[in-house]
């Protein structure tokens, strides 16, 4: 595979191989480097496929199972290589996926059982590549160990599992092919002793345990790799497979001398890892482990001058990080000389002669050690500048008191002179700020007017801190209230919220004062969460809010001012709607109503009209009548002088005019139809012979009998009705001359004789033979020619209509 080579040498034996026996620990491959060494012993735990769907395959023997995680696409496949070549060692092999887990593998998708010795084949290396064809070989002496390779998908996952049925070997697998794994992380180890540990112990034990900080080598180990994680173990077979990690990697305590630990980088996205070892070691050479001692400097009535006493006991302790060193003898001296002569050993305190930084030497000697000799370096640091500081706050009240709530932090400009490397903590007396105790939360109440706290000013690199004092007034001052114009509700949405500018409360201001202002009291006075955008600013509080004003002179609070916000409601009323006016009835008006929703009083109310944009004169009440189409406005201002606008559009309508009727008849079926056709600008309904409806959309009526109709035509808005009868002419199929009353006469039907009064009739045999004529108003011809009834067959009849139209048909006469 065209890849870049990773070295991973896995060696599972025995008691390292349960693991991966079952699909649920499968080892991921990463890398695309291959494995040597593998062995598989034993079956795992459970069968994870149905052997009925992979027939080739019988239960595992001494399997172990892959997980591959594909990354890209291309080809795949793999050479399984035994390192013994005895022809009785036979490995087989199953291959799911492209999408298969561990709960659904499903059938196999390459399989090979063949057994060499019973195939006769010149070895018994086996696997998947490209030059075969076949998918499926085996068992016993079928195939020749090799199935064709697979194409795959990056994203895929497969899983192999690989059973060795006969004989003892361990195996190699060199993967084929263009796809590729992910990547293990990177070791970025730069030597191989670069991440070994060592410490000293001086105890005198022949097996010493010394507490290790293993972590120290994670960011070595990690280098600028992200989402990876980094354990610790202490075996091989617990890095390879994840187990056992050490619980507490800081303080591990080494249980042989020399120990190997080993790290297990993994992956946390793909899974895939990579492991190294390193050492432990303890040794009896003297190591300093600090070689800087820092203090600050307070420890004379000189706080500035860069000197302080050094306790030489506790510098030896700080130098050897508490390490056991109680076999050792310490001194100290001026110089290197003094120290290799022990002349003029230095007494503790020591207090340095050079300020700020000074160099001393330390001798160690032991009886299990050589001297050693060790430059020291002594270094005091500045206490923080004292900046004394005073805040003034503001008492606004109704039950003024003096008493109020500070923000602390306020001070800390002043405290630290701006110094972002300097904090603070505040305390009720001098004597907490110097032991650090029982400090006050930032966002304090006074108890006294004035007050003086203390307050513990620390350098954050150094630790070194000095006193200052706090002291907290308060000024009682009168309480003013400002009020900005109301507001209506009128930015398209009613919800009381609307846009104020805060600015527009004109509160007097000196020009050496400012101010700011918040949504409420306990934020202008800790001066917390201004209000960014005073000019623009939302109220909070639907309809009616108060906010506050901070007025400020330097620091300290000269007055806060409430300003009242009120948004005032427009009208209740109904939606915009659509009526009309009916063009036919001039009479007939539209009533309009403003449509006021909950009114208490309509008295609190105006009403101004307009149509069409236009003043309608005189017109001041909730009510308009209208006999004409239009856009109708009404403006409704309530007490507070809030105006909503309510739109009705007035259409015109008219009841329908009958153009004509179209009909279609003298159909032999009844698929006769109506046609009404109509002008007007109504909306219009239309209904045959019944006025009440039900109505219809269609102006068509279809499938009606013969005979005569009345077409109902509806105006939808009420404006009126009209009706015309339309007649069908039709003709009886038969007729049965017997003189029992029933159908004894044939005529045709539906033919207004009022129009064609002198439309004929002409009736034949079926040899054309004029039998009869007669007229529509006649009572019909009674199935004789001159007196003789004529026997049962079929007759044709011929309609001469006065506009010269002609219908032919036939019928047939029964007895």
């Amino acid at each position: 595979m065209n890849l870049v080579k990773i070295s991973f040498l896995l060696f599972l034996f025995s008691s390292h191989i349960n693991a991966q026996n079952d699909c649920k620990d499968a080892i991921i491959v990463c890398g695309n480097s291959g494995f040597q060494g593998l062995n598989a012993i034993g079956p795992g735990d459970v069968l994870e496929y149905n052997i009925s769907e992979n027939s080739c395959f019988s239960s595992e023997n001494n399997s172990i199972w892959l997980k591959l995680l594909i990354k890209t696409s291309g080809t795949l496949g793999f050479i399984l290589k035994p390192e013994s070549q005895d022809i009785v060692v036979d490995f087989d092999f199953l291959v799911f996926g492209p999408t298969a887990t561990c709960n659904s593998l499903g059938q196999s998708i390459r399989c090979s059982t063949t057994n060499p010795a019973l195939a006769r084949l010149p070895n018994n290396t086996t696997g998947m590549t490209g030059q075969y064809f076949d998918t499926t070989e085996g068992p016993g002496e079928n195939g020749d160990g090799f199935v064709r390779w697979l194409d795959v998908n990056a994203g895929e996952t497969y899983f192999i599992v690989i059973d060795r049925f006969t004989g003892n070997s361990n195996f190699s697998l060199e993967w084929l092919g263009t796809a590729t794994f992910d990547d293990p992380p990177s070791l970025n180890i730069a030597s191989e002793n670069a991440i070994d540990l060592e410490k000293s112990d001086y105890s005198g034990e022949t097996n010493p345990k010394v507490s290790f900080d293993l972590t120290q080598n994670t960011p070595i180990i990690m280098g600028s790799q992200t989402d990876v994680t980094v354990t610790y173990h202490t075996s091989s077979n617990d890095a390879i497979l994840d187990l056992n990690a050490i619980e507490n990697p800081a303080d591990f305590k080494n249980t042989s001398n020399q120990q190997i630990v080993y790290a297990r980088i993994t992956n946390n996205k793909t899974k895939c890892y990579n492991w190294a070892a390193f050492n432990l070691k303890i040794s009896d050479k003297l190591v300093f482990p600090n070689t800087t001692i820092v203090l600050c400097d307070n420890a004379d009535s000189n706080s500035t001058d860069g000197k302080t006493a050094f306790n030489l006991n506790e510098t030896t302790a700080s130098i050897f990080e508490n390490l056991i060193i109680q076999d050792l003898t310490f001194k100290y001296y001026l110089s290197q000389d003094d120290a290799e002569t022990e002349t003029n050993p230095l007494s503790s305190p020591f207090f340095n002669t050079i300020p700020n930084k000074q160099s001393i030497f330390i001798k160690a000697s032991g009886s299990k050690s050589s001297v050693a000799i060790q430059e020291i370096q002594l270094i005091v640091n500045p206490l923080p500048e004292i900046n004394n500081a005073t805040l003034i706050q503001c008492d606004a009240g109704k039950n003024t008191n003096g008493l109020v709530l500070f923000n602390l932090k306020e001070a800390n400009p002043t405290l630290t002179n701006n110094n972002q490397d300097l904090e603070t903590v505040f305390f009720l007396n001098n004597d907490d700020a110097i032991n650090n105790s029982n400090s006050l939360n930032t966002e304090y109440t006074n108890i006294s007017n004035p007050q003086i706290l203390f307050v513990r000013v620390i350098n954050s690199k150094t630790k070194c801190y000095s006193i200052s004092t706090l002291t907290l007034k308060t000024n009682v001052i009168q309480e003013l209230t400002y009020n900005l114009n109301a507001v209506c509700d009128d930015d398209g949405i009613e919800d009381g919220i609307h846009l104020f500018n805060l600015t527009n409360a004109n509160i007097p201001l000196a020009t050496s004062q400012t101010i700011r202002y918040y949504t409420n009291e306990n934020d202008a006075l800790l001066e917390k969460n201004p209000i960014e955008k005073p000019a623009s600013y939302s109220n909070e509080i639907p309809y009616n809010q108060e906010v506050y004003a901070r007025i400020e002179e330097g620091n300290d609070c000269y007055g806060i001012n409430t300003i009242k916000l009120q948004v005032n409601k427009l009208p209740n009323i109904e939606p915009d709607m659509v009526t009309n006016v009916c063009e036919n009835l001039p009479l007939h008006k539209a009533h309009l109503e403003a449509g006021i929703i909950d009114i208490a009083s309509i008295t609190d109310f105006t009403f101004t009209w307009l149509k069409d944009g236009v003043k309608i004169p005189n017109e001041t009440s909730s009510q308009l009548d209208v006999n004409q189409s239009g856009i109708y406005t009404v403006e409704i201002t309530n007490k507070t002088n809030c105006t909503k606008t309510k739109t009705i559009e007035v259409t015109a309508s008219n009841a329908a005019s009958i153009k004509n009727i179209d009909i279609i008849d003298l159909l032999e079926t009844d698929s006769n139809q109506i046609t009404v056709n109509v002008l007007g600008k109504g909306e219009y309904e239309y209904s045959l012979n019944a006025p009440n409806g039900p109505f219809q959309e269609s102006n068509t009526f279809s499938n009606l009998k013969s005979g005569f109709y009345e077409v109902y035509i509806n105006d939808k808005k009420n404006c009126g009705m009209v009706h015309r009868t339309a007649a069908l002419i039709g003709a009886p199929k038969f007729f049965t001359p017997n003189a029992d009353g029933y159908n004894d006469y044939w005529n045709l039907v539906g033919l207004d004789t009022s129009i064609n009064k002198n439309a004929i009739i002409y009736i034949y045999d079926r040899f054309g033979k004029l039998l009869k004529q007669i007229r529509p108003s006649d009572l019909g011809w009674d199935g004789t020619f001159t007196g003789t009834p004529l026997p049962s067959d079929d007759y044709w009849y011929t309609l001469k209509l006065e506009d010269n139209r002609e219908a032919k048909g036939h019928f047939s006469l029964k007895r």
